[in-house]
């Protein structure tokens, strides 16, 4: 077997048993549309995926959907966060990099010995970077949930402090509503 048809197997072998995104919804169906966005997304954060992917679709076109589903799937959530532009560059940065290792994982197929060993200095790296950026995500995380309690804690002690108040404008919002409804 040559060295790029090895290289190609083992890439085809990391993404059939290494899927990418943990499934917290169920997928979305695979279309041409969807294959079209979801390649688009990896052309331009991790252009190097793109002959695994290739490989992938001709050898093994099940896997291959289940990628393009993958990466379609982190097109969407990544469309949904904009609005919180630190979650945003969190999740694209930890996405680049679990790929690139996807990426490096492959290489390590090479028989080289300088070539692995550079590789697994690399992995290394993204690792670290990951796992970085796995810690910066929840800190980010509990920092909007703090504040978000804060808020909802403000908003209870108000509430409650107007508590006689808010009773009455209800009471007199259920009369007016009813008194609407008489014909």
């Amino acid at each position: 077997m040559s060295r790029t048809a090895l290289v190609r197997a083992t890439a085809i072998a990391v993404l059939v048993l290494f899927p990418c995104a943990v499934h917290a919804d169920p997928l979305p169906k695979f279309t041409e549309e969807r294959e079209a966005a979801a390649l688009h997304f990896v052309r331009k954060h991790c252009p190097d995926l793109v002959p695994l992917l290739d490989d992938l679709k001709k050898s093994a076109r099940p896997a291959y959907e289940l990628q393009i589903r993958e990466t379609f799937q982190v097109t969407e959530l990544l469309a949904d966060i904009q609005d919180d532009p630190k979650r945003y560059e969190l999740e694209l940065k930890m996405w680049k990099a679990e790929n690139q290792a996807l990426v490096l994982v492959a290489k390590l197929a090479m028989p080289k010995e300088e070539t692995r060993k550079m590789v697994e200095e690399q992995l290394q790296t993204l690792a670290r970077e990951l796992v970085e950026l796995e810690l910066q995500s929840l800190e980010h995380r509990a920092e909007v949930l703090r504040a978000e309690l804060t808020a909802t804690k403000d908003e209870l002690t108000k509430f409650r402090d107007n508590l006689d108040r808010a009773t009455k404008d209800r009471f007199e919002a259920l009369l007016e509503r009813a008194k609407k409804k008489k014909p």
